[in-house]
């Protein structure tokens, strides 16, 4: 190739290599680094926690109202007074004054009741319940009681369990429905405190 016609075709070539960069600055239509869109994905947002719901806890006490001022334990085939002591007394008894109230009674045409064992006691002890039925309806201190028992019941109760203590003073245990502690208390003790009666059915 004459060496005349391979320069010029280097200048041709030079100046449409030039006028094609000018075009790409200028151009409204280009677009620069700097403007071309983000094409990367948003990233990840992992969802809000959700506390699930608390379970409900259900009792597993099978009590029947007798409407009779009395409820029947189905499983165990206890009866039970629906009032406690304090409930029907509107005060606290000792263990001597609740051996009296249990002897004179007659609910639900029965005469037969007697003072709970402790382990009979805990039968009707329900952590599944918080109830403000005590007789001062104190709500820092709800019973784990049945809501069919009758409202101004007493904190604790006098069971026919009963001791000496070292200095040979009578006493019973005794169950707290707040907490289920089982205590020993001597028998001239009534603070908060009652019986409630049951009787074995035939």
């Amino acid at each position: 190739m004459p060496e005349f016609i391979f320069s010029l075709r280097n200048h041709f070539l030079k100046w449409y290599l030039a006028l094609g960069l000018a075009l790409i600055v200028v151009s409204p239509n280009s677009t620069t680094a700097e403007e071309m869109p983000c094409r990367s994905k948003p990233p990840y947002e992992a969802p809000a926690h959700q506390t699930p719901p608390a379970e409900t806890p259900k009792s597993k006490l099978r009590l029947k109202d007798n409407s009779d001022g009395t409820l029947t334990d189905l499983d165990l085939r206890l009866m039970w007074t629906q009032k406690d002591s304090y409930a029907d007394l509107d005060k606290c008894l000792t263990y001597t004054e609740s051996q009296k109230y249990i002897e004179n009674l007659k609910t639900g045409g029965h005469a037969d009741w007697r003072i709970p064992t402790i382990k009979e006691l805990s039968s009707i002890y329900d952590d599944t319940q918080e109830n403000i039925m005590a007789w001062d309806h104190n709500p820092e201190y709800p019973l784990a009681l049945d809501p069919k028992f009758a409202d101004g019941a007493a904190y604790w109760y006098w069971s026919s369990d009963i001791g000496t203590t070292p200095l040979t003073k009578r006493c019973a245990k005794t169950l707290y429905f707040v907490t289920g502690i089982i205590d020993m208390r001597r028998y001239e003790l009534c603070d908060n405190g009652g019986v409630r009666a049951v009787r074995k059915i035939p």
